[in-house]
């Protein structure tokens, strides 16, 4: 009798602990340093804008992973992160009368000018993975906000270079969206914030505006 018992007990004992251990088995987290290098497409509200080359971005930085569900598979995610962006224009630079910065807009045979920017990032994201604590390769989507402090410009156009110019805002917010799989992550951003501080650009017509968005690759390292 005890030997028929122990039969049946002990397959349901051993189901009941795999099925604890998989629900008591702690977070798993995907701290990951991360590297990005993006084209840049600027847009802007002046018809006569073209850019003269290809603007670019490079990336890199360090996030940590939050879980919020107890499978994993949905978490937070907070960092720290650097960046440096070029960006071409067919832009001019001036003064006019009342020592004011007019911006216009090159001709043919004039040499247009390209800003570059230095930033620290604080990313904040909502991300999920198909992701188990034993499987280090799964698909992901993260979303979510850059908040950047642009810690250093510099402007150029022909013998003219401007460091920390008060043209270009020193803060800013991008929104960010990768997906893909393992390693390798598309990736899109767009300035949520101006770019052109509101006092420092007279525009011809309308206030100038630029509107980057940035389409790359970012790779995710753990």
């Amino acid at each position: 009798m005890i030997w028929s018992f122990s039969l049946v007990l002990i397959p349901f004992l051993s189901l009941w602990s795999q099925e604890f251990e998989e629900e008591t088995k702690p977070f798993f987290r995907e701290d990951q340093i991360y590297v990005g290098v993006s084209l840049v497409l600027v847009q802007s509200n002046q018809e006569d804008f073209d850019p003269k080359g290809i603007s670019r971005q490079f990336q890199w930085g360090f996030v940590r992973d939050i879980p919020i569900s107890a499978t994993g598979k949905w978490a937070t995610a907070a960092g720290l992160g650097m960046s440096f962006e070029r960006y071409n224009t067919n832009l001019i630079r001036s003064l006019n009368n009342s020592n004011s910065v007019n911006y216009s807009f090159a001709g043919e045979s004039t040499n247009p000018l390209f800003f570059s920017l230095h930033s620290l990032e604080f990313p904040l994201s909502i991300r999920w993975r198909n992701a188990t604590v034993d499987d280090f390769a799964f698909w992901r989507v993260y979303g979510g906000v850059y908040f950047r402090w642009n810690y250093r410009n510099k402007i150029f156009q022909e013998d003219l270079e401007i460091t920390n110019s008060k043209d270009l805002n020193s803060f800013g917010t991008v929104a960010h969206l990768s997906f893909g799989y393992n390693t390798w992550n598309f990736y899109l951003a767009y300035h949520l914030s101006p770019f052109f501080t509101k006092t420092s650009v007279d525009s011809q017509t309308l206030p100038l505006e630029l509107n980057p968005i940035k389409i790359g690759l970012i790779f995710y390292f753990l």
